[in-house]
């Protein structure tokens, strides 16, 4: 039978041809071809000429000339054939496809996968060996665009199993400009961002603390709860260290356990360990634990084998362990805690520190009433600590700090009265002559915050606003008691800032209540939108005392003698979008000066355009510079910088430049970090990295971890690539991993 029309579609069952049940089957088990000619026997085997079309379930072959078999679902095309399988598009001179298994083979084609990770390439042959399942031979595989053809990966064999997110490559190596970068016998590698176990790309850095830096991470996918990842190090200055990872996470706990073996350190003399393990335990609703132990071989570890201000700024480090109980009940809740709590203490010799009291044990808790007959809320807080230090008195503390207050909230006021008494005793151990060993204390107190708050519709540069005016006054009054015969377990002299005025104690911690018949007296202004953010704010506080200072933080220790605390102002807010400012300043008006401010800056326009700014003074302690920013600087290029400067120390705390490059498809990165370690010890660290979108990267692993902490605000180019995702959404990256 000989058919010629123009155009033609003709519908095929599996089974039954032109018959009722093959109209009634799903269309997605029909067969159609579309063509400006078709030759053949409809129920053996066709052929298709001109602008040929064959669709059969997600698959689509294009051509000029297609044969197709029906009793075997086989399709023969030559010159120019395209083959759609899913989101994964084929390209090539001649083709043979299976479209009932999926299986066949296609000569010299070119492919683009429009995956989670969208990739192309070519190959001079792929055989299709089921659904997702395709086999390359002698491939080029890349992320690049069309036409730019700036890095690929090179491969004997490879085989994508999209089904089991497995890819397997047979001597990859991949290539940068023209230049190989790596080669291996051999790689395995997940495909759709599944973790995997196998090598991770290896890594290098370079510092002067311990020279030239290269380590080679290995990924054990344990099990979906739990993975670990091993890394062995060679530090140039240091020689070799073990770095091990585990991480586990069940319905119940999450954990992470992490330990550093560096063994007969050759700088330092003998073998230097860190250990650190988190774990966070969920016992039932309302109840859960935390434990959080940290300890390393000795006070210079993190000086010379860290590269972070939060771990070589690190003077007390935590073993901390807890077990939590909170409940509500009818208008009430409670919360009982019991914890273990002490340090491991890292002296700077030219910057000694007095190490914190170790709490073992602490138990505490709390009964919350509310609402009392309509009127009162009630707290009924209590505490024991037991102390412990190697140097200074040892004892224990118990307190009881029941309070009731009668609050009084209304649209535009509020006024809450509040009351209570502080019950503290102590037992005390290595206490000096004659001093008591059981003291006692008990002290009442009364407080009464009050605020109104006006709102009106107004206008700023034609736009408008609802402008609020809020005065609050707060009147403490705490009768003196002499507190110098008890010690100093945990407690310090509050930071006088804007929450501070509006608290019954200036000290923090459980050993001291300081005396007060005193009123803070604040105003706060703020512009808001319609959408009720916040554009400006202005606020300023002032604290009056009526009465002498007499509790002193202990013996000898300077007392307020003026009547009249320091003047507290602030202004901030957004300029606009991109522009927002925060100014804070502690004015004395008895000297006519300033004792502390700070001023921050943050202009982000849009993503990967950010600077920031700040100053800070204090008088005789602090007067510091932060200047950092990312910035396109030409076409791709950015720029990254931090500068920090303390002109008390006369000194650079941390400097940081670099520059990052953007090309779409890989990403360069080259930064130098100078750093202030201990008082005697700079460390200078050069990082660089190479990340090849959604395949992974070399160089130093950590890069965007570094610029994040550096540049507030700091935006990971080409972010939405799965690839540049922050670890816990991104386990493990394609060809990272090898042998």
């Amino acid at each position: 039978m000989l058919f010629r029309f123009a155009t033609l579609a003709i519908a095929f069952s599996a089974a039954v041809v032109h018959s009722a049940s093959a109209l009634a089957q799903d269309p997605s088990d029909a067969t159609t071809i579309d063509a400006q000619k078709i030759e053949g026997v409809s129920d053996l085997e066709m052929s298709a000429r001109g602008q040929a079309e064959i669709r059969h379930g997600d698959a689509a072959v294009y051509g000029e000339f297609l044969r197709y078999n029906r009793e075997f679902g086989e399709i023969e095309g030559e010159g120019g054939v395209r083959l759609q399988s899913g989101v994964d598009r084929f390209f090539g001179p001649s083709l043979y496809y299976n479209l009932l298994d999926d299986t066949g083979t296609f000569q010299g084609p070119q492919f683009q996968l429009q995956r989670e990770r969208p990739a192309r390439g070519q190959a001079d042959r792929i055989e299709f060996a089921g659904k997702s399942k395709y086999k390359l031979f002698n491939a080029i595989f890349t992320t690049c665009k069309p036409g730019q053809d700036d890095w690929f990966l090179e491969a004997r064999e490879l085989d994508l199993d999209y089904e089991a997110d497995e890819g397997r490559a047979d001597h990859p190596r991949l290539r940068f400009f023209d230049h190989t970068l790596f080669a291996f016998p051999r790689a395995s590698f997940p495909l759709e961002n599944r973790r995997r176990s196998g090598m991770l790309t290896p890594y290098y850095s370079q510092t002067s603390q311990r020279g030239l830096e290269f380590g080679i991470p290995y990924y054990w996918n344990i099990a979906p709860e739990r993975d670990a990842t091993f890394t062995p190090v060679w530090m140039a200055r240091r020689g070799f260290q073990l770095k091990t990872d585990f991480r586990y996470m069940q319905p119940q706990h999450v954990g992470n356990l992490r330990y550093e073996y560096l063994p007969d350190d050759p700088v330092f003399g003998r073998t230097r360990t860190g250990l650190s393990w988190v774990h966070t335990q969920n016992f039932a609703p309302g109840v859960m634990a935390q434990v959080d132990y940290n300890k390393v071989s000795d006070e210079r570890y993190f000086v010379d084998l860290a590269s972070q201000v939060k771990q070589v700024s690190t003077g007390n480090l935590p073993q901390d362990m807890f077990v939590v109980k909170n409940a509500i009940f009818g208008s009430g809740s409670y919360v009982a805690q019991a914890r273990l709590e002490r340090f491991q203490t890292l002296q700077d010799p030219l910057a000694p520190i007095v190490p914190p009291y170790w709490r073992l044990p602490q138990l505490s808790g709390a009964v919350n009433y509310n609402d009392i007959v309509g009127l009162f809320d009630s707290t009924l807080p209590g505490e024991y600590v037991r102390f412990q230090h190697p140097t200074l008195v040892d004892g224990s503390r118990a307190t009881f700090a029941p309070t009731l207050a009668m609050p009084r909230i209304r649209p535009g006021w509020f006024v809450t009265p509040k009351a209570g008494v502080r019950y503290v005793t102590y037992d005390l151990e290595q206490t000096a002559t004659g001093a008591p060993t059981n003291p006692f204390i008990a002290i009442p107190w009364f407080s009464v915050d009050s605020g109104l708050v006006f709102d009106r519709q107004t206008s700023w540069f034609g736009q408008a606003y609802n402008q609020t005016l809020e005065p609050r006054l707060f009147y403490v009054r705490v009768p003196y008691h002499n507190q110098d015969n008890v010690p100093l377990f945990d407690t310090a002299l509050a930071d006088f800032n804007y929450p501070q005025l509006f608290t019954e104690n200036r000290f923090v911690g459980g050993d001291r209540f300081g005396d007060a018949n005193q009123a803070t007296l604040a105003l706060t202004t703020r512009f808001l939108q319609q959408d009720g953010q916040e554009r400006f704010r202005a606020t300023l506080g002032q604290r009056f005392y009526f009465e002498e200072e007499r509790v002193a933080l202990a013996p000898g220790s300077t007392l307020r003698l003026a009547s009249e605390s320091d003047v507290l102002a602030s202004v901030g807010g957004k300029a606009s979008q991109a522009l927002s400012y925060d100014v804070t300043t502690q004015y004395n008006p008895y000297k006519s000066r300033a004792e502390r401010y700070g001023v921050a800056l943050r202009y982000a326009p849009e993503v990967a355009r950010v600077l920031n700014f700040s100053y800070r003074f204090q008088r005789d302690i602090l007067r510091q510079i932060d200047l950092s920013g990312q910035w396109p600087v030409a076409q791709g290029w950015y720029g990254v910088g931090r500068y920090n400067y303390s002109f008390l120390d006369r000194r650079l705390l941390e400097g940081l430049a670099g520059a990052e490059y953007n090309a779409g498809c890989w990403i360069f990165r080259f930064v130098v970090q100078r750093l202030q370690a201990a008082a005697d010890v700079t460390n200078t660290a050069i990082v660089f990295q190479l990340e090849f979108t959604g395949v992974g990267q070399v160089g130093t692993a950590d890069a965007t971890q570094l610029l994040r902490r550096d540049v507030p605000g700091y935006s990971v180019l080409n972010r939405t690539d799965p690839a540049l995702m922050p670890p816990s959404a991104n386990p493990r990256l394609p060809f990272q991993q090898v042998f």
